[in-house]
């Protein structure tokens, strides 16, 4: 089976969403007794020693040439530091399922700065379905009286987040082929690590000594730095050399609906017709966008 599939792209595409849908959930536990800085940086520690771990047994490659520092350096910038900022303190302010649904609205810019940046083509299907998913993820945002339910300073930090993927994918593109996405995953969780460690030095070390240990989200930190740091990337990052950016992103559409399930199933959140409704739309905008024009 040929490395760019359809088989391998969409499946690893979807496992992607699947792992950064659960990560609201996680977020939500590690919020608990951890403050976002200390939770970002332990799951950029715990994804480094895992990739790491995986380079070694596997003997990849794992070192990466100065010139190439720059580029890699960018990347961490924008994922997982700016990213991770703007999601884990916009979870403070915003129940998981609306996150989810805020950052479904990635697909709306992702064309745009895909043709700017990168000159890929925008297809009549590509915009039919990023409208479809854009008015699912509408639906559910909005109450009857079309009043958004979401905390202004909650939907600043998303929109940080929002901005962040998209100057990722700009970013992942630039990176030559010839690092493996275990690499590229690594270099960006340790950069990332390094650019948080100031400031947990300086505005969370009191608060982590005198929190301590608590495994009840300890563990949901393992599983975001496993899952969400390192595997859903690693799938991510692949995607993106066979496909282009519009295309992927389109399937970040199906974190809300992920998420709205995970959130009620996990954490009591309400399911109502309003976003049965959306989420229908939201998976019809997917679909379209991903269909090929018939000659």
């Amino acid at each position: 089976m040929k490395k760019d599939s359809p088989l391998i792209i969409y499946p690893l595409l979807v496992i992607a969403m699947i792992f950064w849908s659960f990560s609201f959930i996680w977020a939500k536990q590690a919020l608990v007794s951890y403050n976002p800085i200390t939770i970002i940086y332990l799951r950029t520690i715990v994804a480094s020693v895992i990739l790491f771990l995986i380079l070694l047994v596997t003997r990849k490659r794992i070192k990466i040439r100065l010139k190439d520092l720059p580029i890699f350096i960018i990347l961490a910038f924008f994922e997982p530091f700016l990213y991770f900022l703007g999601e884990t303190n916009g979870l403070t302010r915003v129940d998981a399922s609306t996150a989810g649904i805020i950052i479904g609205t990635i697909p709306l810019f992702t064309p745009i700065v895909a043709y700017i940046f990168l000159k890929e083509k925008i297809t009549k299907l590509n915009i039919v379905g990023i409208v479809l998913s854009v008015v699912g993820v509408a639906i559910m945002t909005f109450d009857a009286n079309l009043n958004m339910q979401v905390s202004p300073e909650g939907l600043m930090l998303l929109g940080v987040a929002i901005l962040a993927t998209l100057g990722y994918t700009v970013a992942v593109k630039k990176i030559p082929e010839e690092y493996s996405v275990f690499t590229i995953t690594l270099y960006q969780n340790i950069i990332g690590s390094l650019l948080f460690l100031p400031l947990v030095i300086i505005f969370e070390k009191d608060n982590i000594m005198q929190t301590g240990f608590v495994w009840d989200s300890i563990l949901p930190i393992i599983e975001l730095g496993i899952f969400a740091s390192a595997a859903a990337f690693v799938c991510y990052t692949y995607t993106l050399r066979y496909i282009p950016i519009a295309r992927a992103n389109i399937f970040t559409n199906l974190i809300p609906v992920f998420t709205l399930f995970l959130s009620a199933f996990l954490l009591g959140e309400e399911i109502n017709i309003q976003k049965i409704i959306g989420i229908t739309v939201v998976l019809t905008g997917v679909f379209v966008a991903q269909a090929k024009k018939r000659k």
